[in-house]
């Protein structure tokens, strides 16, 4: 495997820069390894996990907020907004302030979403896939 290494070194980075130019272009990132959260924030990471998420209300049941890309955002700024929102409500900085700022932010995602919950969800991914896997809600 050693000797294949400066090969795929030079693979991989001329990937990252056609994803690069790619993205650029309006496409869609081709290469999974070019996106910088990969190695910053991998999940597995830590045994313990914490998430902000966002669930609205539809009749009786609740449903989580799936985050997809739009024209502003991207699936990790989604995540990343919630999170910055989320600590500061559970943190009452400013909670009232970061609470109308959080509902600027999901008006200008999904303005149809009304009737919103913020949860922090906290995990172990490694039990992620098996029987013993929970998520727990605050």
């Amino acid at each position: 495997m050693q000797k294949y290494t400066k090969y795929l070194f030079f693979i991989s980075l001329f990937l990252s820069l056609l994803s690069l130019y790619v993205i650029e272009k309006g496409g869609k990132e081709i290469y999974p390894f070019f996106s910088w959260k990969l190695f910053t924030s991998p999940s597995g990471s830590e045994k313990f996990e914490e998430q902000y998420r966002l669930y609205r209300v539809h009749g009786k049941d609740t449903l989580r907020v799936i985050y997809t890309a739009t024209d502003i955002y991207d699936e990790n700024n989604l995540a990343l907004i919630t999170g910055f929102y989320g600590k500061k409500i559970e943190k009452n900085e400013n909670r009232e302030g970061s609470i109308q700022k959080m509902k600027i932010f999901m008006k200008s995602y999904q303005p149809a979403y009304n009737n919103l919950l913020l949860y922090k969800e906290s995990f172990n991914p490694w039990d992620l896939g098996t029987p013993a896997f929970k998520i727990k809600k605050i």
